[in-house]
């Protein structure tokens, strides 16, 4: 593989030039910026700043296959959404674009016809600061491409006045090995059969096919033909056939036992046949035996293919027929059925009657069944059926073979499956020309994609997370590509994560609101489980229901489009654990007053005392500060905001000697009930909200116990939002008075 990347992201270059011959100096001082340039590189540094990366699979790639070129754009710098951009990406010459992601509407493939250059354009927007998107190319290298290396090159910028502060990381240049591999294929038909009379004129077709999925270069076919007594090669010629630039010159010889004959170098293209006829005759009793090989310069898959023998016997005559039907098209994942016939038009006996069906590559063998004689499949493993079909008579009904296979699920659509069948005989026959029959079968996708998808805890805490498990099914018959599962989020929460099954992170947010999870392919009867984690707002209602909504896509068509899509609803639940402080100061009042009016002298014989009570209601984790005994307030807090905050507080003594002089704004004092109530309409997960009441005691100045009382105070919170923990929502002060010094 090769790659060369053009621009890194976040490398910014800065050239100084000094002149030619000039001595360096010191850098005097940069003069103070005016604030209009501090403005400009202030909304530079605001500007987004795109990247391109690509990648290539496969690479190497062979020529006449796939190629998949895998974009991802991003913007990594800046403080702005990029709000419209470009890509750009010009394929190599003679490259086919089969499928983009996204889809036609989004990218648009122009090509122009002359060069045969395809460009790519996607119109893409809302890029966010450290968010990606990727953009998938799959073209058809051509089958006649040379080895070597193509090279292909992206770009991606913003649209309209919004300038890209690094240009460095605006385009990508990736280079492709191109490798060639072409699976030539050598059938020999020769005729007449066993036996012929001498002195007729008998010939072998060697039928060479190019399997693909490259143009096979260089090809030569070499045919070796022996016997035992002398026989005459009458000629040796290929069959018009304008699409193979094969050249095979012929020159009659005589009375010979072996000779050579060669054809080629030529180039055959994929899917390409060559018919070379060799034609011999023998003035007596003859079997000339032929052995015909081929090779190219292209590299074979598959020598195993590349012989094929034959003979000619001049005794007898007898005139095999084949035909086969199969279908035109198939979808990739599903079956497919070969029907064969075999007659015998005689005028005699056609001995030892074998027909041979080698399946494409791309199709398993299921089943075969005849009308006559045994059928076996063997070599290789499910794709060569042989049937020995015994003697058939002139008069004997035709022979019907049924032949049963499977494609492959993972077929790309429009993949050609090309199936050849050929019948022989030891029996020699005037035509040989119906005795080779071929199917050409065009693969269609299909795929049956269905998504579930189940929201956990139920209900949730709102202040929690919630996952989403979703399970995408491929129900076939195709492998599905490029699976994609586009998520809606609800108002309410926020993205948190996506992992597969594996615990690799497939999701992202590509625009507020809205996840995408890239699948890659889905075989069929496979399915992939992601978990998909949204945080729901504390500040959620208790009883909303959170509505939310998955599809899954692909590039492959869809047979039940109606089963695409699940919804997952889940209620929100509410739960604050608000705990409570309070705590207690007292004051002689002439210190207050002394405080306050510097008159510390005054006062008379009745003691005044001032008591400032504080109440810290908590939606957070934490525990008060004073303790007495073993009793100390401690709570969690959260995960929810707490509604319709009530605290109250049920002051000591009487009205007549604790006096309320004031209270929080929040709070109001009842003197019927001695009571002050504090409301508060929501308090925030994690947040803290503090009530202050201040009063006067009134206690007796002889210096007795009632001049410094002990008072007790207890103060209460609740909600309606639930609260799990009940015993922290109490806390009691023990207030000391002061007596006069």
């Amino acid at each position: 593989m090769s790659r060369r990347l053009l621009a890194a992201h976040g490398v910014l270059a800065v050239t100084s030039a000094l002149a030619v011959g000039a001595a360096p100096q010191w850098a005097a001082a940069a003069p103070k910026p005016s604030a209009a340039a501090f403005a400009a590189v202030r909304a530079q540094a605001l500007q987004p700043d795109l990247s391109i990366t690509k990648e290539d699979s496969p690479d190497p790639v062979l020529a006449g296959q796939v190629l998949t070129y895998t974009l991802t754009v991003a913007n990594y710098a800046g403080t702005e959404t990029a709000a419209s951009l470009t890509v750009t990406d010009v394929l190599p010459a003679g490259l086919t674009v089969l499928a983009t992601y996204p889809p036609e509407g989004s990218c648009e493939v122009t090509t122009d016809a002359p060069t045969q250059v395809s460009t790519v354009t996607c119109e893409l927007s809302d890029l966010p600061v450290g968010q990606t998107f990727p953009v998938v190319i799959q073209a058809l290298v051509p089958a006649g491409q040379a080895p070597g290396f193509i090279i292909n090159r992206a770009t991606v910028a913003l649209n309209g006045d919004v300038a890209d502060p690094n240009l460095a990381n605006n385009t990508v240049e990736i280079s492709t090995a191109v490798q060639a591999s072409a699976d030539l294929s050598v059938t020999k038909l020769c005729k007449p059969d066993d036996p012929a009379p001498a002195g007729e004129t008998g010939f072998c077709d060697i039928i060479v096919d190019n399997l693909g999925p490259s143009d096979a270069a260089g090809a030569v076919l070499t045919d070796y033909l022996t016997s035992a007594t002398p026989f005459n090669l009458l000629s040796a010629a290929l069959q018009a056939d304008p699409d193979v630039p094969c050249a095979s010159p012929a020159t009659p010889v005589n009375d010979i036992t072996e000779v050579t004959v060669t054809c080629g170098p030529g180039t055959l293209p994929a899917g390409g046949r060559a018919t070379i006829r060799v034609e011999v005759s023998a003035d007596d009793v003859s079997q000339i035996n032929d052995v015909a090989t081929v090779r190219a310069t292209t590299p074979d898959p598959d020598t195993s293919n590349n012989k094929a023998t034959g003979r000619v016997d001049f005794a007898g005559s007898a005139d095999l027929v084949l035909e086969k039907t199969g279908p035109e098209t198939a979808v990739a994942g599903g079956p497919i059925q070969y029907t064969l016939t075999v007659d015998n038009e005689g005028p005699s006996v056609a001995n030892a009657v074998v027909l041979r069906d080698s399946l494409p590559e791309g199709v398993t063998f299921v089943s075969v069944t005849s009308s006559v004689g045994t059928c076996v499949n063997n070599q290789p493993p499910g794709r060569d059926v042989v049937c020995n079909l015994g003697n058939l008579d002139e008069d004997d009904p035709d022979v019907t073979i049924t032949l049963n296979g499977r494609l492959d699920a993972d077929l790309a659509d429009g993949t050609l499956l090309s199936n050849n069948a050929v019948v022989s005989s030891a029996t020699a026959t005037p035509d040989n020309s119906d005795n080779l029959a071929r199917v050409d079968t065009t693969v269609e996708t299909e795929a049956d994609l269905s998504v579930t998808k189940a929201g956990a805890p139920e209900p949730v805490l709102a202040g929690n997370n919630l996952t989403y498990t979703i399970t995408a099914n491929n129900g076939g018959p195709s492998d599905a590509q490029l699976v994609t599962l586009t998520d809606e989020l609800p108002d309410g929460t926020t993205f948190v994560s996506g992992v597969d099954a594996g615990g690799d992170s497939v999701c992202s947010e590509t625009e507020p609101g809205e996840v995408v999870c890239a699948l890659g392919t889905l075989a069929a009867g496979a399915s992939e489980t992601v978990r998909l984690t949204v945080a729901v707002a504390a500040s959620t209602p208790d009883g909303t229901e959170l509505v939310n909504s998955v599809t899954v896509a692909s590039t492959t068509a869809d047979t039940n489009p109606d089963n695409n899509t699940a919804t997952a609803t889940n209620t929100v639940d509410t739960s604050a654990d608000l705990w409570i402080d309070k705590t207690a100061v007292a004051f002689s009042y002439d210190e207050e007053s002394a405080g306050e009016k510097g008159d510390k002298g005054k006062g008379d014989k009745t003691k005044e005392q001032l008591a400032i009570f504080t109440i810290t209601v908590h939606n957070d984790e934490g525990c008060e500060g004073d303790v007495r005994g073993d009793q100390r307030n401690c709570g969690m807090g959260g995960p929810s905001d707490a509604q319709n905050v009530v605290v109250t507080d049920e002051l000591p003594l009487d009205p007549a000697h604790l006096q309320v002089l004031f209270t929080s704004p929040e709070c109001t004092y009842t003197q019927a009930t001695h009571t002050v109530t504090c409301n508060l309409a929501t308090l925030a997960d994690g947040a803290t909200a503090q009530f202050v009441i201040k009063s006067k005691i009134k206690v007796n100045g002889n210096g007795d116990a009632e001049a410094a009382p002990r008072i007790t105070n207890t103060a209460t919170v609740s909600s309606s939002t639930a609260d799990p923990n009940l015993e922290n929502n109490t806390n009691t002060a023990v207030l000391v008075g002061r007596g006069r010094e």
